[in-house]
This record gives structure tokens, sequence and C-alpha cells, in this order.
């Protein structure tokens, strides 16, 4: 039986509420930082939704034929839609396929279920061949649309779905659940922090060594602050690592040190070396400055995850320029 996480009850609750009250959307879009789960809300609706004998509309029942055919994977009412290949777009023939699918009428007489992730994905055609599927969507049909970043997304696709929004958390019930997967349930509220508020995100810098990568791209920052560093080998090494995590991580550190320089919390990083550090790179820097260089990275990261292809190594390169005119300034 698939249970949502305790940070998305809410959501799920009210959800629950429409669906109780035969107001239920026909297509839903669920959004949210990478690693709160959106995957795993999406499993929970379809599966209460594919049960021929939902408890009271909250859990499906896991034993009529509804629930192994889901639990199997080859449920004949449900299509998932995703990229080809990895880091590619959901083509036109992908949704004309999925627009087919949803428009047969459902083997079991319930609905018919498409999920599409993550939907900013899709290029133009298909987006636009969606659209008129969610204007005039056929009886007991449901599409549900995950993205991390919704507003690569279309306006006439945002405006035809209910939204369900995550937002990242830190609350007691968050952190309790993460210590009960962790071997050290101490690193809890630090991972959590560092990862933003995304638990699941948390939970795999205990399995991909992100804390330790996360410092050490720190120690590169300083690096190419004092021109210790050849910074070419730097952009060559962080793309072999993954170009998209990289901006992920510059990301989340250029945010706490705007956040040093203007006096805001709470600060992502805890440990106090490491944000004594921060606060030596940011001496005699102003926030204009941050600023700036926190929507380079931002837009250098859509680049480089967008539908068009773009050489991630030189967006990072482009970063790293940008990064030691920012450190000459303050010299100068």
């Amino acid at each position: 039986m698939l249970n949502v996480y305790p940070w998305q009850e809410s959501q799920w609750q009210k959800l629950l509420f429409t669906l109780q009250n035969d107001r239920f959307p026909h297509a839903l879009l669920l959004s949210g930082p990478y690693g709160i789960g959106l995957h795993r809300f999406s499993q929970c609706i379809s599966s209460v939704l594919l049960c021929r004998n939902p408890v009271n509309y909250i859990y499906s029942c896991g034993q009529c034929k509804g629930c192994h055919l889901y639990n199997a994977g080859n449920h004949p009412d449900l299509q998932m839609i995703t990229p080809e290949e990895e880091g590619k777009q959901i083509k036109i023939d992908q949704i004309r396929d999925l627009i087919d699918f949803i428009n047969l009428k459902s083997q079991f007489e319930g609905y018919k279920i498409a999920i599409i992730n993550p939907a900013d994905t899709m290029n133009w055609n298909a987006a636009n061949t969606l659209l008129k599927t969610l204007e005039e969507p056929p009886a007991q049909s449901l599409l549900i649309l995950l993205t991390h970043r919704q507003n690569l997304l279309p306006v006439t696709i945002r405006s035809r779905c209910q939204h369900v929004n995550f937002k990242p958390v830190f609350d007691e019930g968050t952190l309790n659940w993460l210590k009960c997967q962790l071997a050290d349930p101490h690193q809890a509220e630090q991972l959590l922090a560092m990862a933003n508020g995304a638990p699941l995100a948390a939970l795999e810098f205990t399995k991909n060594n992100g804390v330790d990568k996360q410092l050490m791209l720190l120690d590169d920052l300083e690096s190419l602050q004092r021109k210790q560093i050849d910074p070419i080998k730097v952009a060559e090494r962080w793309n072999k690592s993954g170009a998209n995590q990289i901006f992920q991580w510059l990301l989340l550190l250029i945010s706490d040190m705007v956040r040093l320089k203007s006096s805001a919390k709470p600060l992502r990083l805890h440990e106090a070396k490491a944000i004594t550090r921060l606060q030596r790179m940011i001496n005699g820097l102003d926030l204009c400055g941050l600023m700036m260089c926190h929507d380079l990275i931002l837009k250098n990261y859509s680049l480089g995850t967008g539908l068009v292809s773009y050489n991630t190594q030189g967006l990072l390169e482009d970063f790293i320029i940008f990064w030691q005119e920012l450190m000459d300034q303050q010299r100068g």
C-alpha cells in the first residue's frame, strides 16, 4: 500500500476532499523542488483511482485486480510519458499516443490516467497538441503533470490544470522521518538544510557524498577567487561530475552568500567553519554583484537543462569568468 510522505499530507487531504465531493479535476500540475516526492504523490493518486475498492477514498485496498495490475506495473488504464532518452524532449508523437490512449474506453470502467514526467520537457509542438485534450477532456480521465520548473511550461498549459504545489519543508515531522532513514540521525538537520528543505534530496546526500562534494565546491570557489587554480580545468572537472548538479549546488551556495550579506535567515549551512569561509569570500562584495551572480547561475542552469542543446562546460566557464571578474572588482 502506497502512502504519501508526511510533508505531503496537507495537499493529499485537500485533493481527497475534492474526490469525495465529486469535484476531482481532470488535470493536475504537481510542482515543487527536486527531492520533494512528486513521483510518489502521483503514484498514490493513481493507485487510489485505479483501485476497485478504495478504503474511504484514502487508500487502495491492495487486493483487487486493479491493485494487482497496478503493483505489477502493467495496469491497462495507466500510461507514463517520459523522454525517450535522458535529457531529451518529450515529442509530439508521444503526446499523440497519450491522446489516443486517454480517449479509449477504460478497460475497468473507471479512470484513464496519464502521467507526464517531467512535463517541462515537452517541446512546443507536444505541449500545443496536449492543449486541446486539456480543454476538452474525456469523461473520467486524468492527466498528471510533474515538474520542478513550472515556469518553463506554457501559461496555456498551466492555466488548465489544478495546481498542487510543494514547498521546502523543515518541520519536526519531516526531520523525524529523515532521522528514521539515516544511519546517523544526528545528521538530519544539517542534511535537510543543505538540501534546502527537500527530504529525498537530503537522503541522496548520504548515498553520493553530497555533503563532501558541496564543501569541495566551496574549496574551488575560494581557489578561483585567489586565482590559485586553472579555471578551465575546474570547469572540466565540474562538467564531468554533472553540470546540472553543480549548478544546483552553486545556486544554493550563492543563496547562502546573499543571505549572509543581507543578514537574512535562516542560513542553509549550519557549520560554523563553512559560514566563516562564505563570509570571508563576500567581504567587499556588494549585494547587487551577488544577485547578478545568482541570476547568471539560474540562467545557465536553465540553458543547460532546456530543450536546446548547449555546451554545459561552456556554461560553467561563463560562470567562472563572471565569478573571477566579480572578485577582481572586489580587489580593485
